[in-house]
Order: C-alpha cells, then structure tokens, then sequence
C-alpha cells in the first residue's frame, strides 16, 4: 500500500487498486472508494480504462467512478453565486454563476474530511458533509473483495435539517483486456427496458439493440450514449459484458431497484451506468449494494 497515492486489496483471484481520497481531483467523480483498476489474476486481465486515452480530455474518469446528482447537486438552486452546495463525497463546492449546475464543469471546493479503515480484504471510507443551509450527510463505502466478486456497500445518512433527494451512479469504464470495443463485445441486459435515446454521437448505424443485448458491427470509434427507462418496480440492476473471443466478462448486479441505465462509450471503452434514487428525510438512512463479478 502506498499511503499517498492508493490502496491495494489482493485477493486470491482479484488484484484491486483504489485511489486515496487526498489524491483525488476535480469536483465531478466521488473520492471515496474510487477504483481505478481490476486484475482478474488468474486469466492476467485487466478490466479497467481511463474515460479518455488523450491526455487532459474528458472529465477525469478511470475505473469505477462513482457519482452523486449528476443532474442535481443537493442545495445547488438555493445557493447564490459565490455560496456552496453539497456535492456528497467531494466537498463543499461553490456555485459560480447564475447557469445551472452542469457536472463537467469544475467548482471551486472545500473537501470534506474523510476517514479509512483497513481491513484483511475490505476498505472503508467514511466522508462527512457538516451543515451547510440545513443539508447534513454522512457517507459510508466499504469495498470488499471475495473470490472473483467486488462488492460496494453504500451506507448514506442524513444527518442535517431538511430532506434531499439525490441519485447515486457507477461510471463503469470497462475495455476488457485493452481490446478495442467492437463486434468482439455484446453487453446482455436479461430485461428489456424503454429504449429512450441511441447514439448521440453520429455512431447509430454501429449500434445494434435486440431482446436485451447491445451489439456493435463495427469499431465503436467516437463517442456515443444511450438511454433505458421503464423499470419495473422491484426490478433490479444487472447487466453483463462479454468480450467473446477470450470469453471473459463482468457483470453487476445490485439489491436496489433501477431508476434508469445509461450506456456511454467510445473505441476503447464501455461504460454501462445503473443509476439508483434516493430520497431522505432528516434522521432517515439508506443502505444499497452494488456486487461485480469477473469472469473469464
């Protein structure tokens, strides 16, 4: 473990790098157990990419990166320029400017303090957001690993005046083994959800959607995103990506109900993105898994 730069847990099968939260930057992505790579070890894989090969593009992304209120920061709208908000997981940040909040933009920030524990094959973040115009929250995430499985256990309380509603994401960036994303790759949805928006970034005609299975049949090349809607209630998260040649793949599951499923990606990556909401009351908690399971 290098104390000023990350966090290693070794499992038998799985090799797992975590950032340490003083080393994180920008004011999108949650600094709490922010997991950078997956090594399957026994197949010599690694699952995770950076959002972007060029240098200083994108917003920062690697890994599994986390996000709270991509659309809606708690406490943005009432705060008045030069005023904070609380972005849960990062910091206290400050608004800018009469626009509306926009999550690729960077706000200036007073991080908030956070503790770890270290255990045998978990780790545990805990980030305490201190009231700010009556919003209040602790954040607890233990990462733990057990056999081919990583699992994320999410521990959020309210601890201020007022009630906030949130919703909480994992930015997953997956190139399986560096492969390149094309017609090697099919990411399997065993549901099927309302398809609300496909491509979005002039690759429509290499993205291919039928009963639950996203296929490309071409090189993915530049950017692109797409959109799933229509839950069931008691439906919950799951997708699988597979790279067939090699048979490897990851898939996530969760205990929590899907609010929407986002997929963005581009030549080098996929990034499937579970969303759950949240909504608390002063005093109520919420607690919610997300499970991966490498395979190959």
């Amino acid at each position: 473990m290098n104390e000023t730069h990350e966090y290693t847990l070794t499992g038998e099968e799985l090799t797992v790098t975590i950032k340490a939260p003083e080393t994180c930057t920008g004011t999108r992505f949650d600094r709490t157990g922010w997991i950078t790579q997956v090594r399957l070890e026994s197949a010599g894989l690694n699952f995770c990419v950076p959002e972007s090969l060029v240098a200083g593009q994108g917003t920062g992304g690697e890994g599994l990166s986390g996000e709270f209120g991509i659309e809606k920061a708690i406490g943005y709208e009432e705060a008045a320029p030069g005023e904070s908000f609380v972005k849960l997981g990062i910091g206290a940040l400050t608004r800018i400017d009469d626009e509306s909040y926009n999550f690729a933009r960077t706000y200036p920030v007073e991080a908030y303090e956070v503790q770890t524990e270290i255990g045998p094959a978990w780790i545990r973040f805990t980030s305490t957001a201190p009231e700010h115009n009556g919003y209040a929250a602790v954040l607890v995430k233990t990462v733990e690993i057990d056999g081919r499985s990583l699992h994320i256990r999410y521990k959020l309380d309210n601890t201020g005046t007022k009630s906030f509603s949130t919703s909480e994401y994992v930015h997953n960036f997956m190139g399986i083994g560096g492969h390149p994303v094309g017609p090697d790759y099919v990411l399997n949805l065993p549901y099927e959800p309302e398809l609300h928006l496909l491509g979005d970034g002039g690759v429509e005609d290499k993205l291919e959607l039928s009963a639950g299975r996203m296929t490309w049949n071409a090189l993915a090349g530049e950017e692109y995103y797409s959109l799933f809607g229509g839950f069931a209630v008691g439906e919950l998260p799951y997708w699988e990506l597979l790279h067939q040649p090699s048979g490897a793949g990851v898939r996530e599951r969760g205990d929590f109900d899907a609010f929407k499923l986002g997929v963005w990606g581009s030549g080098h990556v996929v990034a499937p993105e579970v969303f759950i909401a949240i909504e608390l009351a002063p005093g109520e908690k919420r607690e919610w898994t997300r499970t991966y399971d490498f395979f190959a």
